[in-house]
């Protein structure tokens, strides 16, 4: 009925009268929105139910559909048509896509040329599709309009960080009810704007092939028409550009926001027939999937197997899954393969016909940024770790200063000799203190006086990219073995790092004892992997040390005594920089010494994980001690725990299930960084955004399993 006034909701507000009574004529998916009471027709109109009464007439109009054919070329004009091959299109800006290509027979574009915020889900607030917020006392769903309410929404979206900065932007987010022809048509007409108010960014969002995705699963056959449909569309958004001659002036990005894996129904667990009373705090969950940091995040998270559902309880009736079963889903480990997604870039600025490695999607903001020639508001991405997509980036990123180098310290009086357990090699503490004498000043301060001593040995074999920089305030230095070296804390009475490089041949160990006054079971950084004598007794000294649960034990000592060996053989040599971690908040940084005291129950702290970076030679008939291309890199961020019952089959042999374990904890380089307080690859004839790049590479195994 005209005249009416409707309620709606909006997000900024609590409800107001909206007039709809005005018209969208001439104002199709204008940029800026009405303010109430008028009635809106920009593209989120329809979202906020404040569209004018005649939106759908005017501007989602689907009549001769979205290309010319031969019969359409040089047509009259009828404005009910969704776009247009008249002779005037090409002056009012509504052409179809292919008329150029069609009516004029211009060539094609393909014959012619051959995420967004930056922030991890902890960072922006968007934790789940349904969350509560103990703050504001409010429940998020993807169905209940308080989705709409700002409140929700944290980090700072490109459009948002180009307003900011005085650049216009357009943007086509979740406008389900808008065909995803008319939104890039929409793009297109814009484009035709005169300065001023002509945007210089754009955004659109496809739901498919996501939608159809999860109806059909990943595997089926029929996914093939929404993805022609997809490749289609984006066909006619680059011949429109060519028909506008844009086509080689604009940079444009294509990519997905997830994979998508096969599941069914009948793969579904039930949460109520494992969950116990009590639950113990979200520790296990890997590092890498950054969701600790946030008050929104659940006491349980499950990270479930490929290919399986998990339900809080059975329904009645005996139901496995109610409604329709779906038959592809997300949300599993990005690790896994299905769950990579795409990225294309193109146009001036980047690089032409070029492969690059994986990377995050919380990368391409700052890309994006540079693209535009905007500042990035703060994000999780690491600047400059992409530069290799572009022909000339202008970021130029720099090596962080060091904070604390590392001190001589005084030597201590000779602790006494007497380790009280029997070994072969107590008579070796003569010859020992003879290598350290050599080593130093001539002065002999007996084989535990090693603690205190900084060398300046070459440390091109076990620290062959440089000393690992501290970039907090700390007191610590540098100790020289045979086969390893150490950056040694005298605060936590542990080392800071330690780092070895194992070659492909290694040998067979032997079990030493060493004297430590721990409450904890101890076990050494660097397990020996020498075969001289010299080797094997530095390995034992009591600055290799740290504390470890017995259970924990077995974890570290089959990693290093089997699993370094195995990636040594098969990467022809590998580098480890290995060291403990606190983060007893588990925020995800590194605990400042204040945090430390406030949680350690003892003279020396507890770790609460454990961290082992990985580097080999990309190519793997290049030895990693003389490798001269690319390198390869992996990390690993270890849950210290008393139990292991984080792996099912921990009581069964170690080659059954830790390194299972360890694949489900692997990070990249930088989230080890940001743990300890660290910074990796100092010295090395590689350029900083390569190492950048080699920081944010995430080792996925997936070739290997």
């Amino acid at each position: 009925m005209d005249g009416c006034l409707s309620l709606s909701a909006l997000a900024r507000s609590e409800s107001v009268l909206i007039d709809t009574t005005g018209s969208c004529k001439n104002r199709c998916f204008e940029l800026d929105e009405a303010e109430p009471p008028h009635c809106r027709c920009d593209n989120l109109c329809k979202t906020y139910n404040s569209c004018c009464q005649d939106f759908d007439e005017h501007c989602l109009r689907t009549e001769g559909g979205f290309e010319c054919s031969k019969e359409r070329c040089g047509e009259t004009r009828r404005d009910q048509h969704a776009c247009h091959c008249s002779e005037d299109c090409l002056t009012k800006g509504d052409c179809c896509t292919n008329y150029k290509t069609l009516c004029k027979g211009e060539t094609t574009w393909l014959q012619d040329d051959y995420a967004l915020s930056g922030l991890y889900p902890e960072s922006h607030g968007i934790v789940g599709n349904s969350m509560y917020d103990p703050v504001f006392n409010a429940n998020f769903n993807l169905r209940g309009r308080e989705k709409l309410n700002h409140r929700w929404w944290g980090g700072q979206p490109i459009w948002i960080t180009a307003v900011k900065q005085g650049v216009k932007a357009g943007t086509f987010f979740w406008p389900f009810s808008i065909p995803l022809e008319r939104r890039v048509m929409t793009i297109l007409q814009w484009l035709h704007l005169p300065d001023g108010q002509r945007p210089y960014v754009y955004a659109i969002h496809s739901e498919q092939p996501d939608t159809d995705g999860h109806k059909l699963g990943p595997m089926s056959t029929e996914l093939n028409s929404p993805l022609r449909e997809i490749d289609k569309t984006i066909g006619r958004l680059m011949d429109g550009l060519k028909q506008m001659k844009l086509h080689r002036c604009v940079n444009i990005i294509l990519v997905g926001d997830h994979g998508m894996e096969e599941a069914h129904c009948e793969r579904t667990e039930f949460l109520s027939s494992y969950m116990p009373s009590t639950v113990d705090d979200i520790i296990l969950i890997p590092g890498s999937l950054e969701i600790q940091n946030n008050k929104r995040i659940e006491d349980i998270h499950l990270l479930v197997e490929r290919k399986w559902h998990v339900m809080r309880k059975p329904i009645e009736g005996g139901k496995r899954h109610p409604g329709k079963c779906i038959s592809g889903d997300h949300g599993y480990d990005n690790k896994i393969n299905s769950m990579q997604t795409i990225f294309l870039g193109y146009g001036p600025t980047f690089k032409f016909k070029t492969k690059v490695p994986v990377f995050e999607n919380i990368e391409l903001y700052n890309v994006m940024c540079d693209l535009l020639g905007l500042k990035p508001a703060p994000n999780n991405g690491t600047h400059g770790s992409l530069n290799h997509l572009l022909k000339s980036p202008v970021h130029k990123p720099t090596m962080p200063e060091e904070v604390s180098k590392p001190t001589p310290s005084a030597p201590v009086a000779a602790l006494s000799d007497d380790l009280g357990c029997s070994c072969d090699d107590k008579n070796k503490v003569e010859e020992l203190n003879q290598r350290l004498r050599q080593a130093t000043d001539g002065t002999s301060h007996g084989v535990c006086a090693l603690l205190y001593v900084l060398s300046f040995l070459p440390d091109s074999k076990n620290l062959p990219y440089g000393r690992p920089a501290v970039l907090f305030r700390a007191k610590y230095s540098i100790l020289h073995h045979s086969d390893y070296i150490s950056g040694y804390s005298e605060a936590l009475f542990m080392p800071l790092w330690t780092s070895y490089t194992v070659s492909k041949q290694v040998c067979r160990m032997k079990y030493y004892c060493v004297h430590v006054p721990c409450a904890l079971s101890t076990v050494f950084v660097y397990i020996e992997l020498s075969s001289t004598q010299d080797g094997k007794s530095d390995a034992v000294l009591i600055t290799n040390t740290v504390p470890m649960y017995p259970a924990f034990k077995r974890v570290w000592s089959y990693f290093q005594r089997t699993l370094v060996k195995k990636y040594a053989l098969e990467r022809n040599g590998v580098n480890l920089v290995c060291g403990p971690i606190f983060d007893d908040d588990y925020d995800g940084l590194r605990d400042s010494a204040e945090k430390m005291k406030q949680y350690a129950s003892g003279t020396v702290p507890i770790p609460t994980h454990y961290f082992c970076v990985t580097t080999s030679c990309l190519d793997f008939t290049q030895a990693v001690d003389v490798c001269t291309g690319p390198l390869s890199s992996s990390a690993f961020i270890l849950p210290h725990r008393p139990d292991n019952d984080e792996s099912c089959n921990s009581s069964d042999e170690e080659s059954k299930w830790v390194e299972n374990l360890m694949r489900m904890h692997t990070a990249r380089v930088r989230d080890v960084e940001i743990l300890t307080g660290l910074d990796f690859y100092r010295r090395t004839s590689r350029s900083y955004p390569e190492i950048l790049s080699l920081k944010t590479h995430m080792h996925t195994y997936e070739s290997e399993i």
